[in-house]
């Protein structure tokens, strides 16, 4: 009987402290922030500032601090839409958690403030449901770096927290909710932010730096691809504080992001669980692997302040063969990347393209109009604003090579190309990504197998 007892009261136990309710609900990690002396804390400079969601400890300018503590509420339901409801407390209490931003880190150790556990802090350093970072030069990073930490404190609350997510996705999901921008509003006192975004230029996010670090890794021929990313470690992590940043913020803004990927990436996301998250994201992989690592050689090797993915993401279409001396005749629109012409075309057919038409670039006083031979006073990867290009996307990826998946033509008002590699055949309208949506108009294009 005594036995009986004790097997009872140890299975008692361990389901009062299972991650689970009865009721197979995830609960949130107990909360173990230590109490804070908030005297001897003001002794030494540090003032507490506080909203719904967060708690501020720092020695910065009072008006700066408060701006600051309204980020986190207004991250909150951005949060929530990507990673779903936060599982609940085991009191039920509300989620809410601590940070320290330091200017001077000494006036945290005296006050006690600075744990021991903590390994050397080189930008922040965020454990349970505390976080603590050093104050920024840029305004704009010092909001990004604190977003960053505060995402960790969310996607890490969960109970057990033992076992974590690939740290690509933890580091990318954090850059991801750190990359913010202020839009004004109607009313000039009114300002809304957004998360999640691709900043629109340097002069609005100094100090952000992931733009140029992929531009010189590409440059420097250790452009990634997007299998690359996922394989990235702990490791990697540890040895620079700089690039596998950049490229785990890169995939997960182009997955949370890209119209064919946005929605499940959400899904896969949800899962609070690391089993059902590994399980969820390789149905995901295996479903939009190809678009994923086709796309994303475009995205990663045009990257630049303000790419519009929404608009700039290849619009497929069902593909069939073009038959021998037939034409077909399809529109490629202004305001979008590339785009299938739905035709599949063969190793060594010859093909020719005409294209008319006439498309507006910029909707400024004077209007700029391009033809299929663009606009030879502006320029964009080299070619004229509003010129007609090809590509194709290859059926079997090249083995080599940055650019495995794409062959790429300048078409103009007319060209004829013998066919490199079999695949599909896709063009667009030569602009800037990130001006395509003011743009309109369209090409209309005859494509002729001329075999």
């Amino acid at each position: 009987m005594r036995d009986m007892l004790h097997i009872v009261t140890a299975l008692l136990i361990a389901l009062g402290t299972s991650s689970l309710t009865a009721q197979g609900q995830l609960l949130r990690r107990p909360d173990t922030r230590t109490p804070v002396d908030v005297p001897a804390a003001e002794s030494n400079g540090i003032h507490r500032y506080s909203s719904k969601r967060l708690i501020l400890y720092t020695d910065i300018e009072s008006e700066q601090a408060r701006e600051l503590v309204k980020l986190v509420d207004q991250v909150d339901s951005a949060w929530e839409l990507q990673f779903g409801k936060l599982p609940e407390a085991r009191d039920k209490s509300e989620f809410q958690i601590t940070g320290y931003l330091m200017r001077d880190p000494t006036k945290f150790q005296k006050s006690n403030l600075l744990r021991r556990k903590l390994s050397p802090i080189i930008h922040g350093q965020s454990d349970g449901y505390e976080f603590w970072m050093h104050d920024q030069e840029a305004e704009y990073y010092r909001a990004h770096l604190l977003l960053h930490e505060a995402t960790h404190c969310v996607t890490q609350c969960r109970e057990p927290d033992d076992d974590q997510k690939p740290i690509w996705f933890l580091e990318g999901m954090a850059e991801y909710f750190g990359s913010h921008q202020r839009s004004d509003a109607a009313a000039p006192q009114e300002k809304s932010l957004r998360f999640g975004v691709i900043p629109t230029s340097e002069s609005v996010s100094h100090g952000f730096g992931r733009i140029e670090m992929i531009r010189a890794e590409c440059q420097a021929g250790r452009a990634l691809s997007a299998k690359d990313v996922l394989a990235l470690g702990t490791e990697e992590f540890a040895e620079s504080r700089t690039t596998p940043y950049a490229w785990s913020w890169a995939l997960c803004t182009f997955l949370a992001t890209h119209p064919e990927t946005a929605s499940d990436f959400r899904n896969v996301c949800h899962q609070w669980e690391t089993a059902q998250f590994s399980k969820s994201f390789q149905e995901f992989w295996d479903t939009h692997q190809s678009v994923i690592a086709a796309d994303w050689e475009i995205f990663r090797e045009s990257l630049c302040y303000g790419f519009d993915l929404s608009r700039g993401a290849t619009v497929r279409d069902q593909q069939a063969l073009l038959a021998q001396g037939n034409t077909r005749k399809v529109t490629v629109q202004a305001d979008h990347g590339w785009q299938s012409t739905g035709i599949r075309v063969l190793q060594g057919q010859s093909i020719r393209i005409t294209a008319t038409g006439r498309v507006t670039l910029a909707q400024t006083n004077k209007p700029w109009v391009s033809e299929p031979q663009g606009i030879s006073v502006r320029y964009s990867e080299g070619k004229p604003m509003g010129r007609l290009l090809g590509a194709i996307q290859r059926e079997q990826p090249a083995e080599a090579g940055a650019i495995r998946h794409w062959e790429f033509m300048d078409i103009g008002p007319g060209a004829e190309w013998k066919i490199p590699e079999t695949g599909v055949l896709f063009l667009r309208v030569n602009d800037r990504w990130n001006e395509l949506a003011d743009n309109s108009g369209e090409y209309h294009v005859t494509v002729t197998n001329q075999d």
